[in-house]
């Protein structure tokens, strides 16, 4: 009888230790933790509950962390993209009085010329005759753009001698879609930046718009006008365009990060004064790059939740939370 307990007893203590391991675990994943205390005699084990605490007000639930915003009135633009180039704002091209040779060109690309200059000589002498050389004049100040002409060539009174423009003023030219022309008009507002200049924002306005809509392209030709100059920008430059083509000021508005869009309905969530959360539906307006328009659904005041959305749900309690760091309010 001893021989055969003697035998047993090892399996014993193995199967009890399996079996406290199995307990362990399942307590562990149910939430429960077992922790010792202590008494006179040292022994005895008791479980204990660990509950996450609740924040007050919350009635025992959880409270969750989000980041909210608080609805203002204010403007929302929409916007177009396109692309441009930055083209002098008036250049005038000369030509000779008389055909002929040309003999020599007195100036290069990137002279400062002033009217009256004497841009090259042109000898109109033909077979059996000979003339003075005549002197090729430029009819307004400015900057030389260019000189397709060369030493030696033929000319006649309709060959382009040089090309002089203002550089101090300069445009950005490009082109609209016939889409967005609507409310397209001189003075309209938009944004422009370089490829060349990285980081740098610029204001500019439509200063010219062409009375045709091309037929080929279905667009319209537009000027824009930098609100500030810089010497940094050049002619000939790449420019990327984003103009306003609708605005809307002193209305209603949420920021794109708090609406929920479904296929149906948009909406969001509204933080209570008991700092539970409601599910609102909302009627959007103009669509901004950043904020929505809301013409029913939200007052000024109000505050919304921007992050955390998809982790509450209609009368969750939750904490408000600031900063990068999660301050609690």
């Amino acid at each position: 009888m001893k021989k055969t307990i003697s035998r047993s007893l090892p399996y014993a203590i193995i199967t009890i230790v399996i079996v406290l391991v199995g307990a362990s675990i399942v307590f562990k994943e149910l939430g429960l933790s077992f922790a010792r205390k202590s008494s006179h005699s040292g022994k005895g084990l008791t479980a204990q509950l660990s509950a996450p605490s609740a924040g007050p007000g919350s009635g025992g639930k959880q409270s969750i962390a989000v980041r909210a915003e608080t609805i203002t009135s204010g403007s929302v633009n929409n916007y177009t993209t396109i692309h441009g180039d930055v083209v002098v704002n008036n250049e005038t091209k000369i030509y000779p009085n008389v055909g002929g040779k040309l003999l020599e060109r007195n100036v290069s690309i990137g002279s400062q010329v002033s009217k009256g200059t004497t841009l090259a000589l042109v000898d109109p002498s033909k077979p059996g005759e000979s003339y003075l050389p005549n002197p090729i004049e430029s009819t307004v100040s400015g900057t030389v753009l260019s000189i397709p002409v060369h030493e030696g060539d033929t000319i006649t009174a309709n060959t382009v001698i040089a090309t002089v423009g203002n550089l101090s003023r300069f445009k950005i030219g490009t082109a609209v879609p016939e889409r967005y022309l609507a409310n397209l008009r001189i003075g309209t507002s938009a944004q422009i930046r370089f490829d060349a200049i990285p980081g740098v924002v610029y204001a500019a306005r439509v200063s010219e718009m062409s009375p045709v809509v091309d037929a080929s392209s279905r667009t319209l030709d537009i000027s824009l006008e930098l609100d500030r100059s810089d010497p940094r920008i050049l002619v000939g430059m790449f420019a990327t365009v984003k103009l306003i083509t609708e605005s809307r000021t002193n209305v209603v508005t949420a920021p794109r990060v708090s609406v929920i869009l479904s296929s149906t309905e948009a909406s969001v969530y509204i933080v209570k004064d008991g700092n539970t959360v409601e599910r609102r539906t909302v009627v959007l307006g103009l669509e901004g790059e950043d904020s929505f328009e809301v013409k029913q659904g939200l007052k000024p005041g109000e505050k919304v939740v921007t992050e955390g959305k998809s982790s509450v749900s209609d009368g969750d309690s939750v904490r408000i939370v600031d900063g990068e760091a999660g301050v609690a309010k």
